[in-house]
C-alpha cells in the first residue's frame, strides 16, 4: 500500500495470544484450498510471526489489510531450519512445530523469512 505520498500506510495490527492461534487461523484457509504463509523475521530481539488478511465485506474495514501476529523469544532458528510451521489435532490434543518439512498427517503452512521488517507493519509491535 503506497499513498499519494509515495510513503508505505501502516496496516492495523492484531497481537494474538500464541503461535498456537496464528497457525490455526493460517491453517482454516487451507481447507479452503488457499495458502497464507506466515511471515516470520526478526525485530528489536524477538521474532515475529505474521499473516496479512484483507477484509473485503467488513463495513469501513473494506479493504483494510489487517495483520495478525505473534512474538516470541528468539527461538536460534536459522531460516533453513524454518521453513514450515506445522499443526495437528488428534484425540491427545493441538501440536504446532516449527520444522524444515512437513509431516503426513499435519497441516503444514508455508514460512516465508524476511529479511527486515515490511514498512506496512507497525513500529510499536513489539
Amino acid at each position: 500500500m503506497i499513498n499519494v505520498s509515495g510513503e508505505a500506510e501502516v496496516a492495523v495490527a492484531v497481537r494474538v495470544s500464541s503461535l498456537g492461534d496464528l497457525a490455526r487461523l493460517a491453517s482454516s484457509a487451507a481447507h479452503m484450498m488457499v495458502v497464507m504463509p506466515i511471515y516470520r523475521f526478526r525485530y528489536r530481539g524477538k521474532v515475529v510471526y505474521a499473516i496479512q488478511t484483507i477484509y473485503k465485506d467488513f463495513y469501513k474495514l473494506y479493504g483494510i489489510p489487517v495483520i495478525y501476529y505473534h512474538v516470541s523469544e528468539d527461538d536460534g532458528l536459522e531460516a533453513s531450519k524454518a521453513k514450515y510451521l506445522l499443526i495437528k489435532v488428534d484425540e491427545m490434543g493441538e501440536k504446532v512445530e516449527i520444522t524444515d518439512r512437513t509431516k503426513p498427517g499435519w497441516i503444514g503452512v508455508p514460512l516465508v523469512n524476511l529479511e527486515s521488517k515490511p514498512p506496512f507493519i507497525p513500529d510499536d509491535i513489539v
